[in-house]
């Protein structure tokens, strides 16, 4: 008897689809801001969240279900279209276009709306010093954050 009920048990549990969890990444999405980080000493005043308009580029993308992603870049006058492929796994989205260039992107679920963080990017560049007027190479880094349309 006691096996009858399990098998009972067993076939029902097995029987019962389960839809798959929406995979959260899948939507489009926009470059909402750039981050400056890194700054220091007479530059420290442009840390923080940037409007992509000052930098001159605007990104778009849009995560299909089917593994592909397709996207345009807006920058200098200039308008790119690119296409991939994409993974996700522990909240790490990998888009990888058509000519094998891979960004990686960390999805944060906390944020309101929720976000798509990019790996830090170094940069260098000759700013003036405002203090002291003379031109100095400086080093901070840039990161990208999208939000979901």
């Amino acid at each position: 008897m006691l096996s009858l009920v399990i098998t009972a048990f067993v076939l029902d549990s097995c029987t019962k689809s389960k839809d798959p969890e929406p995979v959260p990444v899948v939507g489009s999405w926009k470059l909402d801001r750039i981050r400056t980080s890194g700054f220091t000493g007479a530059f420290a005043n442009l840390n923080g969240d940037n409007d992509p308009g000052v930098f001159d580029y605007q990104d778009s993308f849009t995560v299909k279900a089917d593994k592909s992603f397709t996207g345009t870049v807006r920058n200098s006058g200039r308008v790119i279209d690119y296409k991939g492929n994409w993974e996700f796994t522990n909240n790490e989205l990998s888009l990888k276009d058509e000519q094998g260039n891979e960004d990686k992107y960390t999805l944060d679920n906390t944020a309101t709306p929720v976000q798509l963080l990019s790996q830090a990017i170094a940069q260098e560049d000759s700013l003036r010093n405002p203090t002291t007027g003379a031109a100095q190479l400086v080093r901070y880094n840039l990161q990208l954050v999208y939000t979901k349309q």
